[in-house]
């Protein structure tokens, strides 16, 4: 009866053992989950922050009035047709305050005459002319 009593002393031990090692296993699964929850987190914190200070950013550039842009009612007519002659005078006047050089000027002025889809606004025959009576026509307003 003795090696009974001995093998019951030694399954158990092992049975001690066993609990002791997966509890150990456990823990260290529960801390590695927890910290990589933790990063998870404040990752997506991190990235809704940077949505909400883009998105604020974006909103008050758009509300600022920084004069680059100009003015909806100066720029657009009543039909939604950009304003030529507006646009015209203020290129003039940074021309002729030196904001602009000759070659950035008839740039602008090409641009100006050329709509957003790449076609004139019966503006044809004003631009087939050469640079030279386009100046001359352009100041002679």
């Amino acid at each position: 009866m003795p090696r009974h009593g001995s093998l019951l002393l030694k399954s158990a031990g092992a049975l001690l053992l066993a609990f002791i090692v997966l509890s150990v296993i456990a823990t260290v699964v529960g801390i590695v989950l927890s910290v990589v929850a933790t990063v998870v987190a404040a990752v997506a914190t991190l990235a809704m922050l940077a949505v909400v200070v883009l998105a604020a950013v974006g909103l008050v550039s758009l509300l600022r009035d920084d004069g680059g842009g100009g003015d909806l009612e100066t720029e657009y007519g009543r039909d939604g047709a950009r304003s030529t002659d507006d646009r015209e005078e203020r290129l003039r006047s940074q021309y002729v305050d030196g904001e602009l050089s000759e070659a950035e000027f008839e740039r602008e002025l090409d641009r100006l005459l050329e709509d957003g889809r790449g076609r004139t606004d019966g503006l044809d025959a004003r631009r087939s002319r050469d640079s030279t009576t386009d100046r001359t026509r352009f100041w002679d307003r």
